[in-house]
């Protein structure tokens, strides 16, 4: 394990390999779609399948779909793709039957989810075609929470019932009176070893904490945790996109970042900034809307793809020089990481 200062190191880079042949290399930016916060007609058809369709012809390595809109007809069914990229996590639709929004989330829209349980999960799953790699997560319902112990072994019978595919576990709060994942990673960490069994181990966000640095500790902790256990488990951080937000939890141990600010801002020096501003400031003041946003989702991919180079780049030096923007906020975020209880291990 690399060091900084001769201390243990979170930020990694890994390899994860493709069902069928092939492998991934992590760290991994996914460019999520789903339909909500985003307009349905009153046919039911999202504009995010138009998006979908318009950023399949260039989104080669990654994205993130919900079965939840394959099922309602948001986005296209997966035997309906001409084509797909890499690697396609299917998430399990937990984010669009909650009323509740992410933390991008500009404007709070009412929202009123559609019925979704497990058996519509299962139709979706089952019929995925298998020339498309995919990583499908645990099945989440507001509804539907358990303890840890619970969610492990129903984990594990979902892995068991695809096992052509690679599998993502979300940890989830045991009750709906937890509102972040505190006891939950309690268990995590001291059951580290069961992750072994899983491709991606999942968090969401906004439930690991209410500041940066909150979040930062828990993912280190589960990643100290994995690392004592020799088990070599990616963790995706759902929900984490933007792209100082996902350099911060990179240098914290997570290795996989999805989201929908991608669609919804511009990525610009660092930050998200108004798509409109963007189209000011690079595209032109006299181009349609309709240009502005075409472009800045393409310019938001390379965007991507030239973070994730940075990134690695930083697991070879770790040096955060190597990051073009920001890079002495997040050293200095880092270190008031460093001082926190983790003090003395990284």
């Amino acid at each position: 394990m690399s060091s900084i200062d001769g201390r243990k190191s979170l930020a990694r880079c890994s390899q994860v390999r493709l069902p069928g042949g092939g492998s991934i290399d992590t760290p991994i930016l996914i460019p999520s779609f789903s339909s909500k916060g985003f307009h349905v007609d009153r046919g039911g058809k999202s504009e995010v399948r138009a998006l979908l369709e318009f950023a399949s012809e260039w989104l080669t390595d990654s994205m993130l779909v919900s079965a939840y809109d394959i099922h309602h007809g948001h986005l296209a069914k997966p035997d309906e793709m001409v084509k797909a990229p890499e690697l396609t996590v299917v998430d399990s639709g937990g984010y669009e039957v909650r009323v509740e929004h992410d933390q991008s989330t500009s404007v709070h829209a009412p929202h009123a989810p559609k019925e979704w349980n497990v058996a519509l999960l299962d139709e979706v799953l089952s019929s995925w075609p298998t020339r498309f790699a995919a990583a499908f997560v645990t099945f989440d319902h507001p509804s539907d929470r358990r303890s840890f112990a619970e969610q492990l072994e129903a984990a594990k019978a979902f892995a068991a019932r695809y096992p052509g595919q690679l599998h993502t576990l979300l940890l989830k709060p045991e009750t709906d009176n937890q509102k972040t994942l505190g006891k939950t990673l309690q268990q995590a960490c001291a059951s580290a070893e069961e992750f072994a069994a899983f491709d991606f181990l999942g968090v969401t966000e906004k439930e690991l904490g209410a500041t940066m640095l909150d979040r930062m500790y828990e993912i280190a902790k589960l990643r100290l945790a994995l690392d004592d256990a020799a088990v070599a488990t990616p963790i995706h951080v759902f929900g984490a996109l933007d792209p100082l937000t996902s350099s911060l939890y990179f240098l914290a141990g997570a290795e996989v970042f999805d989201g929908l600010t991608w669609l919804r801002y511009a990525y610009r020096d660092g930050l998200c900034v108004y798509q409109a501003n963007h189209g000011v400031l690079s595209i032109g003041s006299d181009q349609r809307d309709e240009r502005v946003r075409a472009q800045t989702l393409t310019s938001n991919v390379h965007y991507l793809s030239t973070l994730r180079l940075e990134m690695r780049r930083f697991t070879l030096e770790r040096d955060f020089s190597q990051f073009k923007h920001h890079a002495d906020a997040l050293r200095n975020v880092f270190d008031s990481l460093r001082a926190t209880k983790l003090k003395g291990r990284i």
